[in-house]
């Protein structure tokens, strides 16, 4: 004989299976969601503010949303950064994307850049405020302190040869990046390169010695790409999914770091022991500069390579570099599959 439950007893019965049943999928699934796949990510030098927006990614959770749990480690330079990511180091790097492209054609290193970063370039020459040299011309008969294979010293006689500076007449000083500051501070040097992001701590140096600090742009003569996201041919083939994440989830940080530059370096200085938000946040601001302030910038998605300054991109490295430019393909050097769409 056939037993009737009552109707209200039923529902109960059905939403209690139905929650079991739900439960033993969330328990099933919970290791496989809880699987992050561990990624590092290798800067171009050491952390300073202006790269809080891969540390803003990293803490506000960017990354781990894209299932990604990413160590960022400090680099030695562009060319050491290309070599390593060549060589499986790191899946991603951080790396100016000249250094990419000249190591692509010299020793065919299979990598390539996946999204761009600075759309203007960084390069610069630091004087005191007081100084003399208004303009490049004004270096000749002055001392200039630069790191060797710097991507500044790299691009520095073509910008002295189109500003009509003999650059027989400059006196080049060999120093290691972290002594500039001091040199130029001391007045042991002239005048100092580096990377744009480097003013607020070289001006931070200068006023303990009730000194001021003065720039002159690589970008007034130069309208080329710096820094890019690269990574190798080998990450890119066999794992294109996780490029995809990682391009998305290290725009996102972009973006939240333009509007955010304080909270950004908050964020960094919860993660890189010495680090302070408030000294660092002048740095992330100038970056984001970098990075929107520009003619493509405005113009295209973040991330995005303009196909006119690719290519005047590696005619200027080219040049710079006495590499043969006919014959080579800027396109070869990026892959945009992995950019937002218009």
């Amino acid at each position: 004989m056939a037993t009737t439950l009552p109707r209200t007893l039923s529902r109960r019965l059905l939403r209690a299976v139905a929650a079991a049943l739900i439960g033993v999928g969330a328990t099933l699934l919970a290791p496989a969601l809880a699987r992050a796949q561990d990624v590092k990510l290798l800067l171009d030098w050491i952390p300073t503010g202006d790269y809080a927006a891969y540390y803003a990614a990293v803490d506000r959770g960017f990354y781990k949303e894209a299932g990604l749990n990413v160590t960022i480690e400090r680099g030695f330079g562009s060319s050491d950064t290309v070599t390593k990511i060549a060589t499986g180091v790191a899946q991603f790097g951080i790396a100016d994307i000249g250094a990419l492209m000249a190591g692509s054609v010299r020793s065919q290193v299979p990598v390539r850049a996946i999204a761009s970063i600075y759309t203007r370039p960084p390069h610069s020459i630091f004087v005191l405020g007081d100084s003399p040299i208004r303009t490049f011309k004004d270096l000749e008969g002055r001392s200039l302190a630069g790191a060797p294979g710097s991507a500044v010293r790299v691009f520095l006689p073509l910008v002295l040869s189109r500003n009509k500076v003999d650059i027989g007449k400059v006196q080049i000083i060999n120093s290691e990046p972290a002594t500039m500051g001091p040199l130029l501070v001391s007045g042991k040097a002239n005048a100092v390169t580096g990377f744009l992001p480097n003013r607020p701590r070289f001006e931070a140096m200068a006023k303990e010695q009730g000194k001021e600090v003065r720039v002159l742009q690589f970008s007034e003569t130069l309208q080329i790409y710096g820094n890019a996201l690269i990574a190798s041919d080998a990450t890119i083939a066999k794992n294109p999914e996780l490029v995809r994440r990682f391009v998305a989830a290290t725009l996102r940080g972009l973006e939240f770091t333009r509007t955010n530059p304080r909270a950004a370096t908050e964020s960094m200085a919860r993660m890189v022991p010495g680090i302070e938000a408030q000294r660092e946040m002048a740095a992330a601001e100038i970056a984001n500069a970098l990075v929107f302030d520009s003619e493509v910038a405005k113009r295209l998605p973040v991330g995005s390579f303009d196909a006119a300054q690719l290519r005047r991109t590696w005619e200027t490295v080219a040049e710079a570099q006495q590499l043969e430019a006919k014959g080579v393909n800027p396109e070869s050097f990026v892959t945009r599959e992995f950019l937002p769409k218009r």
